[in-house]
């Protein structure tokens, strides 16, 4: 009888408990009533690099091909010297010819000679130009693109707005004077072989030996004497591929692009740089999708890799250091971002937020949050800010021996309060 008498006092006082609390909410139309948020599930802010990026399919190709063309008009065809397959130096004979006219040829050499002579001299003024400006004047004109003579030269100077600004115009003239002596020692190596064919056709009178103009790998030689007669690509390698439309708007030159080699036991991965971007689709209708080519340049050392192969490409469009994130579960979407934070006086906090890159369900925040911080996860019902949050007892710290040793009338205070506290 006693414990029927207690089961029915305990499903009594629970009925009652149930209703009280039901009736406290339907009457409290203003919300009143101080309320507690019971939160299960919550995560914190953290600070991690974040980036992000676009996927591409790339395929490696030669980073240059030289067509090499034979006049006809000049003479009849010898013979070839290399094969397709075979690697050649710069210098190095390709093919001979006999010329039909000794007087003609020998002329259009020694003018072809003069116009590269006057051509490197005027690189070589160039290059005297640029080391002789000063930091100022590369700073005001941010460029080099001269005249052939003196005349033109931008020598105002203006103050650097900002404390780095003398490196970058540093730079700038090294990246000019780096190119134009790449040029010059092009310019050099067309001269002294134009330079020996006159000396061939001076010692024979009448064959010539056409050398290699650059380095690289023999990939096609014409058997019929048809344009071009060879191509030679070089031996650096670069990465193609296209981009579609969405993808075009947001990639720029000088981006790095993480290369990742497909169909290997052992993935090869490689870092480059989005060298170009075509600024033309090569499909332009518009029932097909837009895709522009894109070069990605890779390094030297890619021992191994040989055009044709395939890879993944990762192009990053942008990227933030020890960014501070939280995980997406914790960002709502409303109007405006904002997550539900738990502050260490045990209230709940409506924060609106400021957000930036996404990376893998990471989320950047700019503002609305510093530092470390304690978010809601699950769902966000019966949240209002700025009033108290209660979590799950956590049982791996809860002693039960420790309880009971509490005094009766503290332990059945606690009960109470419990029941009773919203």
């Amino acid at each position: 009888m006693k414990n029927n008498l207690r089961k029915r006092l305990w499903l009594a006082g629970l009925l009652l408990f149930v209703v009280t609390n039901s009736i406290l909410l339907y009457v409290d139309a203003d919300q009143k009533i101080d309320r507690k948020s019971y939160i299960s599930s919550w995560s914190g802010t953290f600070t991690d690099d974040l980036q992000e990026s676009l996927n591409i399919r790339g395929v490696f190709a030669a980073a240059e091909s030289s067509p090499l063309y034979f006049d006809k008009s000049q003479g009849s065809f010898g013979e070839f010297f290399v094969e397709t397959g075979d690697e050649v130096t710069e210098g190095d004979d390709l093919y001979t010819y006999q010329v039909d006219d000794y007087e003609k040829q020998s002329e259009d050499l020694q003018l072809e000679a003069d116009k590269l002579q006057e051509e490197i001299t005027a690189i070589d003024t160039y290059i005297q130009q640029v080391e002789s400006m000063s930091i100022e004047s590369v700073e005001a004109s941010g460029t080099f693109d001269f005249p052939s003579s003196a005349e033109g030269v931008n020598e105002e100077e203006e103050e650097p707005q900002e404390q780095d600004s003398s490196a970058v115009a540093q730079i700038i003239k090294e990246e000019a004077i780096a190119e134009k002596e790449k040029e010059r020692t092009q310019k050099e190596s067309q001269l002294a072989m134009v330079q020996g064919q006159l000396e061939q056709l001076t010692s024979t009178g009448q064959t010539i030996t056409v050398q290699s103009p650059v380095s690289g790998v023999v990939t096609d030689r014409s058997e019929n004497l048809s344009d071009p007669l060879l191509t030679i690509s070089s031996t650096d390698l670069l990465v193609k591929g296209e981009l579609r439309e969405e993808q075009r708007k947001a990639a720029e030159e000088d981006m790095t692009a993480k290369i990742t080699l497909t169909e290997e036991n052992d993935p090869v991965e490689l870092e480059g740089t989005v060298d170009n971007i075509h600024p033309f689709s090569k499909n332009i209708d518009a029932n097909r999708v837009s895709q522009y080519p894109v070069e990605i340049t890779v390094p030297k050392e890619a021992e191994g890799v040989l055009p044709g192969y395939h890879a993944e490409v990762e192009i990053i469009t942008d990227e933030s250091a020890d960014a501070l994130a939280v995980l997406e579960p914790a960002l709502k979407t409303g109007e405006n971002p904002y997550v539900w934070q738990m502050t260490t006086d045990g209230l709940l906090l409506y924060k609106e937020v400021e957000t930036g890159l996404t990376d893998d369900g990471r989320i950047e925040i700019l503002n609305g949050i510093k530092g470390t911080a304690k978010l809601a996860v699950e769902s966000e019902n019966q949240f209002r800010s700025g009033t108290p949050f209660i979590t799950p007892i956590d049982t791996d710290h809860l002693h039960l021996k420790q309880l009971m040793k509490q005094p009766a009338s503290v332990i059945k205070e606690n009960i109470y309060l419990g029941l009773l506290n919203r």
